[in-house]
This record gives structure tokens, C-alpha cells and sequence, in this order.
């Protein structure tokens, strides 16, 4: 996205609250980039600010002031973002010729005569049922060219549109809430308007999308207008400029039906921001599944049919069974993840967006329907074919899929079999089905249109002049400070352990981070202490995994887990005594348990109580010989009690096997003590190749426990010389 740095330094000081330096900060820009006719409203600005200062330096005590000063703010905030708009117009060659287009159009651009010509389209179309049918064809042709070309008009003046007045709020806001309107352009107008508010905050076209969302009856029309005020969200922007606004939120937020959308929103954007992972997982492993068992292949030059010459029907009857089965689980994997709304289509449907189609930008959010102008003369092909009628009305694609696939259908048509063609005709070809009550869900509608907005923010081809929401800083919306301490809240925890379960960790930090202490139950501290121990998210300073197990223990003391995670935090911050005293608290609810007798045995070793460690585990090497962690363990503890000959047998054993660093380190002091310098160094030598530690490090690791055993300060600079 253009970006220029003396606006950049307008808003900055807007987010301080510095309406001094920001409005220099304006002047500057203007004295750079534009002519005085355009500083109007800044001079405007600038006095109003200069009379207010002038009262309080008087002396005058105004209980209006804090509002004045707020007012100040959004007004040259107003300015700043039409500025930045402009600028991009000017310097952006695909927004300068989107404008220049549109500059040139001899259009009404009133939201009334809006109003006027949308109504008359649903007028109209009704009337066509009136029309002689040979010329009701010709007639509906037309006029829906006229109608798409209106859309397409109104949709680039939308999200290229300046920050809006009050007046014209209103009037977008009724034409969204009309009952006249047709729905689809209803959709699309409130994605046009989302795209605006995603690049440039304003408050006026929030408040639209939050008012059709709370009013609209339309489950489409009120489910694009959620996505579109929680994406376009801008939490800087709403808390510092904007905060008595936050009321808004507050309010509607009471609404636990509402919470529970924004919780189900949050989910569904994880999903689809995992498409591409999940088609990898397709590719890799599904698809060479089905391939395989259905005597196909995947190369270079696409999917060839492999000749089978082979005997397994004659020697393996019943291999034809168990193949039929694999591909039977292959299609009910796909199924499930379908299920659990993975975006299983992504891959295959990405590679469809190079028509022509898709360079109009408002094409990527039109409702699918046969009779838009960009298909029309395909779709005129489908009308007698009951499969492709079935797939494009209950296939369980999002809509600008369905439009990649009838425009890839046209391409291969001539080619298609004619006793295939004439079973789809019939309708004999079988689809996968999305239920008529699943489809008109809330949940269903919105992931749809949610596929639709990621397929444009990832293939768009002018993507990078739009601000992305499926980015690291703007897709997880429940992370944002404006959220924090509203009843949404008390589903932060569901969310998080959602993200945990997709590997998205330091997401689940982010979220578990932004809730107030009042929800911090038992639950949040265990999450946060398994995502700070584990070093996938840093907390602030104090709410490290120690403080969040104790946290825990505190709310349910009885908790193995919880006294778990304690545990090994104190033994991560090699506080051993007290680690100790935790995994005998362990041991006393399961006192077999093996990862217990392990870790204290190594909190013995590292207090110097050798032989109770070794007591320990001589009988867990006696209970699992070849137990390679108990080997291990075992082998270290030896070293430290100067049993060197059962140490190094057991090394020896451990280097034949699959090598971990630290059997390299701590092979190499076992070597080390027993005066062998040259092995030392070498096991030393492939540690640090290994690790890329510093060299430094194998003196410090152990310092304490190198001069126990006799090895001075000269002996361990010649070692680290030698490395």
C-alpha cells in the first residue's frame, strides 16, 4: 500500500493525542505535497485550536475543554485519512486509473439517485415475467448488464470514497436496511464499504456496518455487515481517537447471542487463514492416496492412468477390498475437514482466478448467480444440465469458486465424453450437497464469504493496495485491547485453547494476554503457563509459567497437573530443592509414575544426593533396559558420583544409537574427569557444530560441577584453546 511518511508522522501524533505537533506535522505535508486551496479546512482546524488555547491561557476554566480537544482530534484525523486517500489516488497508477474512470462517467453520484436506480432495477426484474418470452431473453440481458455495470461503478466509488458526513451515513445505512433492495447488491455495497473502513478507519462507516448488523433481516446481508465492522476495526485508532464510541461496542457486546457470532467469526478465520497448510496436507497425503488406489498417478505433465499388468487380483484377492477402503477413508478425511470448516477447495480453485472475470475487483464479492453479465453466455450451456444446476446451487463452494468453475467448464466442455455428458444431463453424476437448512445458516453463509475474502486478499492481483485482515496483526480481532474487559471476555478461554489446537500458539498468547484479571480462572493459567514454559509467548514481566502454575494451585490445589507444570517450571529455573519437594508431592498421588522418579532423580543429582538418585534409577534401568531416557539420565548421574567406567559403557551404547546433543556434553565431561582431553574435545568439538553454541558456554554449563572435580582455571582455558 503507498504510504507517505509525512502523513505517517500525522498519525502518530494523532495516536498520542499531540494535536500541536500534528497539525505542523499536516502543514508540513501540505506545504510539501498540495496547494493552500486544500489547507482550507487545516487553517479551520488551526484556529479553533489557537482560540481554545487562548481561553485557558487567560486563565478560563471551560468544563467543555477535554470534548473540544476530542473533537479537534477527529476532525483533523478527517482530514489526515482524506489526505492519505488522495495521495494514493494520485501515486498509485491501478487507483489513479480506477478514479480517472470514474471521473469521466457521466453518473448521478447521489446516494438518492442510488436508491432510486436500485429500486427500479427490483422493479423491473419483476416485470420481465410480463415480457413475451421471445423477447424476454434480449430484455433480462440488458437489463442486468446495465445493473452490473451500476454495481461495478458504485462499488470502486465506495472504497475509494472519502471519510463520510452523517447525512451520508444515513442514507447508505437505509439503502442497506431497505426491503425494496435486492440483497446481493446490498452485499456488495457493504463489502465495498468494508474495504474502504479496512484502509482508512471511519467512524461513520462503522457505525453503518454495526447498525445493519444489529437491524438487518437478511441473514446474508447482516452476516457480511459483521465481518465488515469487525474486521474493519481499528483498535488504535477507536481507543485513543475515538473512545466515546466504545459504548457502542459495550452494549452490544451485552448480547451473549452476539458474543457467541464473534467467538464463531474468530474460528472461522483461523480456518480459512489455514488454507493453505490444509491443502498441503491434501496434496501430500490424500490426494497420492486416491491416486494411488485408483490407478492413477501424479506427474509433471498432470494425472495419468497407470496400466495395471500385475497379479495381485490372482494372488492378493482381497487387496481390491482393502484398496477400496483406503480410498474410502481418504474421502471421509477430506469430509471431516470439510466438517470442521477447513477451506479443502482453496488449492484447487486458486489456481481459477486468471480470467478475466476476477480483474474487475467487485466480482470477488458478488453473490453467485446465473445471470450476471461476466457468465451469461456460459451459463446459457447449463441450463438443461441437472449435475451442474446441482453443483452451483448446492455445491458446498464459496461464490467466487463457483464462478472459477463454470468458467473453467466452458474451457473443457467440447472435450467431455458424450455418454458423460448425457449421465450429467440427466443428473446420474453425483455432488457433494450442502443441506438447504445448513445452507441457510448464519455460520454457513459466513464462512462462505469469508472463503471469498481470502481467496481476494490472497490472489487479487492489486491485493497490496488494500489492507489485509487475514494478516498477523489484524486476523486475530479478539487480541484487540478494544475487546479486553467487554463480555466477550468470558470466551476467551474456548478461543484460545481452539488456537492451541491448531498450533497457533503465540496467537493463543496474544488473546489469553488481552483478558482482564476478573476471567483469569483456573483454566487461563494453565494455558498461559504451558505457552510461557514451552517459550511460545513471553507474558509481562512477573506472569512467567512459575507464577501461572502457583496461580493455578492457588484456585485448585489438588491439581496434578497444575503441581505438574509447577514442578518443572521450578526445575527449569534450576531451583532443584524446591523442584524436589514438588515431584515428592508428585510421587505421593502416583508413585510409579516414571517421568516423576525421573525428573527427581535428577533434581537429587543436582543437589549432590548421588546415591538416592542412583537408588532410583538402578531399579527403573532394571524395570527398562532400553529405555533410552533412563539410560541417559542414569549415565549422567554416574558421571557426577565418579563411577566412570559404568558411565562411559553406557555412552558408549548412547553414540551408537541416535545421537542428542547433550550425549555429545555430557560424554564429553564424563571423558573429561577421567583425564581423557583429546575424546573430550572431540565430543566437545561436535556439540558446538551441532548447536552453535559459543565455546564458552562448556565451561559455563557446568563450572561449578568442573571444579568439584578437580579441573582449574588453567585446564579449562587450554580446553576452550584446543576447541
Amino acid at each position: 500500500m503507498t504510504k507517505n511518511p509525512a502523513l505517517d508522522a500525522v498519525y502518530d501524533r494523532l495516536l498520542k493525542r499531540n494535536l500541536s505537533e500534528a497539525l505542523m506535522a499536516m502543514e508540513g505535508y501540505y506545504a510539501t505535497y498540495s496547494g493552500p486551496q486544500d489547507a482550507d479546512r487545516l487553517y479551520a482546524i488551526q484556529a479553533d485550536f489557537q482560540l481554545m488555547s487562548d481561553y485557558w491561557k487567560r486563565g478560563f476554566k471551560d468544563p467543555q475543554l477535554p470534548h473540544l480537544y476530542d473533537n479537534l482530534l477527529r476532525r483533523l484525523y478527517v482530514l489526515y485519512a482524506d489526505a492519505a486517500m488522495s495521495y494514493r489516488i494520485k501515486h498509485t497508477p491501478y487507483l489513479s486509473s480506477v478514479n480517472a474512470r470514474l471521473s469521466l462517467s457521466s453518473r448521478d453520484w447521489t446516494v438518492q439517485a442510488l436508491k432510486e436506480t436500485l429500486e427500479e432495477y427490483v422493479t423491473a426484474s419483476a416485470m420481465l415475467a410480463l415480457e413475451p418470452e421471445h423477447t424476454q431473453a434480449e430484455k433480462k440481458k440488458a437489463l442486468h448488464l446495465k445493473h452490473h455495470q451500476l454495481i461495478v461503478d458504485w462499488f470502486d466509488r465506495l472504497w475509494l470514497s472519502a471519510i463520510w458526513s452523517e447525512g451520508q451515513a444515513s442514507a447508505m445505512e437505509e439503502i442497506l436496511l431497505s426491503p425494496t433492495i435486492d440483497s446481493n447488491d446490498q452485499q456488495v455495497l457493504i463489502s465495498a464499504i468494508m474495504l474502504a473502513t479496512l484502509n482508512h478507519f471511519d467512524i461513520a462507516k462503522f457505525k453503518v456496518l454495526l447498525s445493519v448488523y444489529r437491524q438487518a433481516t437478511e441473514t446474508s446481508v447482516r452476516q457480511r455487515a459483521l465481518v465488515g465492522w469487525v474486521l474493519a476495526l481499528h483498535d488504535d485508532v477507536f481507543l485513543y481517537l475515538y473512545s466515546e464510541e466504545r459504548k457502542l461496542l459495550d452494549e452490544i457486546l451485552e448480547d451473549k447471542a452476539v458474543c457467541q457470532e464473534l467467538v464463531q467469526l474468530q474460528q472461522q478465520i483461523i480456518l480459512c487463514i489455514n488454507a493453505e497448510r490444509d491443502n498441503k496436507t491434501i496434496q501430500q497425503e490424500i490426494m497420492p492416496d486416491l491416486l494411488k488406489n485408483n490407478g492413477f498417478r501424479v506427474t509433471r505433465n498432470g494425472i495419468e492412468e497407470v496400466e495395471d499388468h500385475s497379479l495381485d487380483d490372482i494372488l492378493h484377492p482381497d487387496e481390491e477390498e482393502r484398496r477400496i477402503e483406503q480410498v474410502e477413508e481418504s474421502f471421509l478425511k477430506m469430509q471431516e475437514m470439510q466438517k470442521q470448516g477447513s477451506d479443502i477447495y482453496f488449492g484447487g480453485f486458486s489456481q481459477m482466478k486468471r480470467f478475466s472475470f476476477f480483474q474487475e475487483i467487485s466480482n470477488w464479492f458478488v453473490p453467485f448467480y446465473m445471470d450476471h453479465p461476466g457468465i451469461a453466455e456460459v451459463a446459457e450451456k447449463f441450463q438443461k444440465n441437472a449435475f451442474l444446476q446441482s453443483l452451483l446451487k448446492t455445491g458446498p463452494f464459496c461464490h467466487s469458486d463457483k464462478y472459477s468453475f463454470v468458467l473453467a467448464f466452458n474451457q473443457v466442455l467440447n472435450h467431455i465424453p458424450k455418454n458423460l455428458w448425457e449421465m450429467m444431463e440427466r443428473g446420474e453424476a453425483t455432488v457433494t450437497e450442502v443441506m438447504k437448512e445448513e445452507s441457510q445458516s448464519a455460520a454457513y453463509i459466513r464462512r462462505i464469504y469469508l472463503q471469498d475474502l481470502y481467496r481476494f486478499f490472497r490472489l487479487y492481483p492489486y491485493r497490496s493496495e488494500f489492507s489485509n485482515p487475514f494478516e498477523d496483526s489484524q486476523y486475530l480481532f479478539l487480541g484487540k485491547k478494544i475487546f479486553s474487559k467487554t463480555h466477550v471476555e468470558a470466551y476467551f478461554n474456548d478461543v484460545a485453547a481452539f488456537l492451541i489446537k491448531q498450533k497457533r500458539l503465540h496467537e493463543a498468547g496474544v488473546l489469553l494476554d488481552n483478558c482482564g484479571e476478573v476471567r483469569c480462572d483456573f483454566r487461563h493459567y494453565m494455558m498461559c503457563g504451558y505457552l510461557s514454559q514451552h517459550h511460545y509467548y513471553a507474558f509481562a514481566p512477573g506472569k512467567d509459567a512459575l507464577y501461572c502454575y502457583q496461580k493455578a494451585l492457588e484456585l485448585e490445589p489438588g491439581n496434578e497437573k497444575a503441581r505438574q507444570g509447577y514442578a518443572r517450571a521450578l526445575f527449569d529455573l534450576g531451583r532443584y530443592q524446591e523442584a524436589l519437594e514438588a515431584y515428592d508431592q508428585l510421587l505421593t498421588i502416583q508413585p510409579e509414575k516414571k517421568h516423576y522418579l525421573l525428573n527427581r532423580a535428577v533434581c537429587l543429582t543436582n543437589t549432590g544426593r548421588y546415591a538416592e538418585a542412583l537408588k532410583d534409577l538402578y531399579r527403573l534401568n532394571f524395570e527398562s533396559p532400553d529405555d533410552i531416557t533412563v539410560n541417559r539420565v542414569l549415565a549422567w548421574t554416574l558421571t557426577c558420583d565418579e563411577k566412570y567406567e559404568q558411565a562411559e559403557k553406557i555412552y558408549t551404547q548412547l553414540m551408537t544409537g541416535q545421537i542428542l546433543s547433550d550425549d555429545l556434553l555430557n560424554y564429553g565431561y564424563c571423558l573429561w574427569f577421567q583425564g581423557h582431553v583429546d575424546e573430550a574435545a572431540d565430543c566437545f568439538h561436535r556439540y558446538l557444530k551441532e548447536t552453535e553454541q559459543k565455546k564458552t558456554f562448556i565451561i559455563e554449563n557446568e563450572l561449578n560441577l568442573l571444579r568439584e572435580k578437580g579441573i582449574t582455571e588453567p585446564e579449562m582455558q587450554m580446553m576452550l584453546y584446543i576447541l
